[in-house]
């Protein structure tokens, strides 16, 4: 059962953020990385519902249970180790249907595993990746 505070977590994880770096040359770049900018937490749990979350990637199928059992293989050294660090893969994470739309739109926003968020990336749409998800779905439980 996800608490209030487990919530927030996820929340403040998906907000719009701007990584500032200075190269060699002394310049400074910024990188967007999307996410919500006008969408309230108050919104955002109107909108979470553990019913759909516990009924796993919207994709692939995968449970939150199940990426947790996959990102511990990578993190004890029996698989590679996909997790970016240890920073991503432990539970689902939040995908764009459409990923020309912003985070805002929740009505667009879908529960993911990682592996299938990965592999969509900001280029398909949840239509153009169907095919992709289903090989997802095998392999990942053939592991």
């Amino acid at each position: 059962m996800f608490t209030r505070q487990d919530r927030l977590k996820i929340f403040n994880q998906k907000k719009k953020k701007v990584e500032r770096r200075t190269n060699k040359e002394g310049i400074i770049t910024e990188k967007v990385i999307p996410g919500f900018e006008n969408t309230t937490f108050e919104q955002f749990e109107e909108w979470f519902d553990e019913t759909t979350f516990n009924q796993g990637c919207n994709y692939c199928g995968t449970t939150n249970h199940r990426s947790l059992e996959l990102y511990q293989m990578q993190r004890a050294g029996l698989r590679p180790d996909a997790t970016r660090g240890g920073k991503r893969g432990k539970r689902l994470e939040l995908d764009r249907v459409d990923p020309r739309q912003p985070y805002d739109n929740l009505q667009n926003l879908v529960w993911c595993c990682y592996w299938c968020n990965n592999a969509k990336s900001n280029f398909f749409t949840a239509e153009e990746f169907k095919p992709i998800a289903v090989a997802m779905r095998a392999a990942l439980s053939a592991i």
